[in-house]
């Protein structure tokens, strides 16, 4: 969605279509807007002064291009799984944008280890072919004192029920999301609804968890 798309072939090939039209279509108002401004607020909240920032799966460029606005001196990286929906997000740069995007996927991000500040990653998960490995290379990216933002479906409630009912594995209810997160030596440090779409898509700022004192 958001931003595409680490994902299987068959997700790939969806998007590639999808790119040429995909910053005029109805869910970039309906959804992904509110998304994306309740992002950038928490990633206000969370780390004022960020560095370095990553969008995995970053799609056509549009959330980048919004924190260019609200984070002036960051840098700018993003990556996604679908051809044309990088050079799309590449055509759509304004002239000397520092922004960066690459052709990557989640699951082998091409950074070196604790570069980024901030990860966001919006409605994409659920497409991650290896979301196992890609967790591990989110944490691995991440700077001591980072945050990955995280917005993708939670089960809670009927959504929860909808996923459990048709077996959407991809599709996490929060205490798998917290032990695959644990795991990697992650934890959920705050959460924020996405305006309407309420608690089943919300915001999760996710940091890297202390060391047990011995």
């Amino acid at each position: 969605m958001h931003g595409s798309h680490t994902h299987s072939h068959g997700d790939v090939g969806r998007f590639d279509e999808w790119a040429s039209s995909y910053e005029r279509h109805w869910m970039q108002r309906l959804v992904f807007e509110p998304i994306q401004k309740t992002l950038l607020d928490v990633a206000a909240s969370q780390v004022s002064h960020p560095g370095s920032i990553l969008d995995v799966g970053c799609g056509t460029g549009k959330l980048l291009r919004a924190t260019s606005g609200r984070f002036p001196q960051a840098r700018l990286e993003g990556v996604d799984a679908a051809p044309r929906m990088v050079q799309t997000a590449i055509h759509l740069l304004a002239p000397g944008s520092s922004i960066h995007i690459q052709e990557a996927t989640a699951e082998a991000l091409p950074f070196a280890d604790g570069q980024f500040d901030l990860v966001f990653s919006t409605m994409t998960f659920h497409h991650w072919a290896d979301q196992a490995k890609g967790v591990s290379e989110v944490a691995r990216v991440l700077a001591p004192g980072g945050r990955w933002l995280l917005c993708d479906f939670v089960g809670r409630g009927i959504v929860r029920r909808v996923t459990q009912l048709f077996r959407l594995h991809r599709f996490f209810d929060r205490g798998r999301l917290d032990a695959l997160l644990a795991q990697n030596r992650l934890v959920v440090v705050a959460e924020r609804p996405s305006g309407w779409l309420g608690r089943s898509v919300p915001v999760l700022a996710i940091g890297k968890a202390a060391s047990p004192t011995r």
